[in-house]
């Protein structure tokens, strides 16, 4: 999802950390888009916003993979000598957490100029990402009491998908896998809650790649929630829930962790994995964490990605949620 368009460029804030709107008309967005396309020689490059890069490495074909906070997918550079001082402001902005502002090749995800940033964008991003663990009070179950409420929390979050007739709005993109694994795993906690219980999410990073049974999606992370229960012996224990990858029902960690390093996608490694508490929306690599309390970004979008199936489009499209 493109969550840096409309409100990055326009400053306007983003999820807990202020608060979000519902979705913006995407065709008021379409004129924006046109005039915050960059013309480069013969190519007009897409206006990919003011973002901040997470990780940066070689990819083993030529290419350097780029990620974005945010966003599962990968992004490209060619680590050409044109492109040396784009490759070193990259490095720069992953290394001190910092944005900067992106083009990329329309229809693609290479990335083909980046530019410095202003002050003022320095200082949102910088209250954007924080460290900080929010804790919240609340009186919700932490443990399901047993493998029947799992199942039946599963099924609860199962019925919510996309294409269902028994999905309320917005549906749950488990048919879309390309992006919006952080929407999607938000969106099964609000279900829990409004039955009464919590849970954490794990998030896992490297060169993933998972496949859905029909093609191959490749992520430079994804994320799912971590339930808890007591098995009939009365130990705790743990599942993912996680229907784009296992619609079957819910699996242990390692299993869901195996199912994004698919090897017969291509190449995979895992770098890191993390557990975090329910109400983070998303990590990046080095621990900074960002919140959606609202759950307006979650809802937008989860609405952008609705009518979508299958491993296309890829790049995923804009989202434009101020």
């Amino acid at each position: 999802m493109r969550i840096m368009k409309n409100f990055f460029l326009s400053m306007m804030a983003f999820v807990s950390v202020l608060s979000l709107s519902a979705c913006a008309d995407s065709g008021a967005n379409q004129d924006l888009t046109s005039k915050e396309n960059l013309e480069t020689g013969n190519i007009t490059l897409k206006d990919f916003g003011k973002t901040i890069p997470v990780g940066i490495e070689e990819d083993g074909n030529g290419t350097l993979r780029v990620s974005f906070i945010i966003r599962a997918q990968f992004f490209t550079i060619r680590p050409t000598k044109e492109n040396e001082s784009t490759v070193e402001m990259i490095r720069q902005a992953v290394k001190n957490e910092t944005p900067i502002h992106v083009f990329i090749k329309p229809g693609t995800t290479e990335i083909a100029k980046v530019e410095k940033v202003n002050e003022e964008d320095l200082r949102y991003f910088k209250s954007l990402l924080t460290k900080e663990i929010k804790t919240e009070a609340n009186k919700l179950t932490s443990v399901l009491p047993n493998v029947t409420t799992l199942n039946n929390m599963f099924t609860l979050i199962k019925n919510q998908a996309c294409g269902t007739s028994t999905a309320s709005s917005p549906c749950i993109t488990f048919r879309y896998p390309v992006d919006g694994c952080y929407a999607r795993a938000h969106k099964m906690r609000q279900i829990l809650i409004s039955n009464g219980y919590d849970c954490e999410k794990q998030f896992v990073y490297g060169n993933l790649r998972a496949s859905t049974g029909t093609c191959c999606v490749r992520w430079n992370y994804h994320v799912a929630i971590l339930v808890s229960y007591k098995n009939a012996s009365g130990v705790t224990e743990k599942r993912i829930i996680d229907p784009s990858l296992f619609p079957g029902g819910p699996v242990t960690d390692a299993a869901w962790r195996a199912a994004c390093t698919n090897s017969t996608c291509g190449s995979v490694s895992v770098s890191s994995y993390a557990n975090t508490a329910g109400n983070v929306y998303y990590r990046n690599p080095a621990g900074s964490v960002i919140y959606d309390n609202s759950y307006a970004d979650t809802n937008c979008t989860l609405t952008t990605f609705a009518p979508l199936s299958g491993c296309s489009p890829s790049p995923a499209p804009d989202t434009y949620c101020p």
